[in-house]
């Protein structure tokens, strides 16, 4: 195993910021740590799902929370890294660029999710990895975009288990054409 090159622990402030969109039941992410693996990012999360925001409890995680959990790791991983100004593609933004860019501007543009094994959405782990990231332009008069190769997966500790690919891309990274 290849020893992180920075590790972030818990930030709690940064996470109250991040999470204030969510209204204040739908913010399942408890902690979080960032470790860096040069371009490679893994961001691990602590959850609470204490009654689901949409339904009666199922007494497991379903499709619908696992997204509103992968988008609470990406935001927290991704405003780690603004902050901590480390890994690749997001280095040069700043907190306030983030915070102003992250809801309208970063998209999930791909994804594939499998249900393994049902989880307690009561308490739960979760892990999101940024395998790649790329900026790109998708034709000549386009102005630039950002694509993250994600990968997450969330377990518990009876076993439940559920894990995906998801392609992020930010659609304004402040770059002219």
């Amino acid at each position: 195993m290849t020893t992180a090159t920075a590790v972030f622990v818990n930030e709690p402030g940064q996470l109250d910021e991040v999470l204030s969109c969510y209204k204040p039941h739908c913010r399942y992410l408890k902690s979080l740590s960032v470790d860096v693996f040069g371009d490679r990012i893994v961001g691990t999360g602590t959850f609470a799902i204490p009654e689901p925001c949409y339904i009666d409890d199922t007494g497991h995680l379903n499709a619908v929370e696992v997204g509103i959990c992968y988008n609470q790791l990406l935001y927290q991983t991704m405003a780690t890294m603004v902050r901590h100004r480390t890994g690749p593609v997001l280095a040069d933004w700043t907190m306030p660029e983030f915070l102003r860019r992250y809801l309208p501007d970063v998209l999930i543009a791909a994804s594939r999710n499998v249900f393994r094994r049902a989880i307690d959405s009561r308490a739960f782990t979760g892990e999101f990895v940024i395998e790649r990231a790329a900026r790109y332009r998708p034709g000549p008069d386009a102005s630039e975009r950002i694509a993250l190769e994600t990968r997450y997966r969330f377990w518990d500790e009876f076993g439940g288990a559920c894990d995906g690919e998801i392609r992020v891309v930010i659609v304004d990274t402040g770059s002219a054409p």
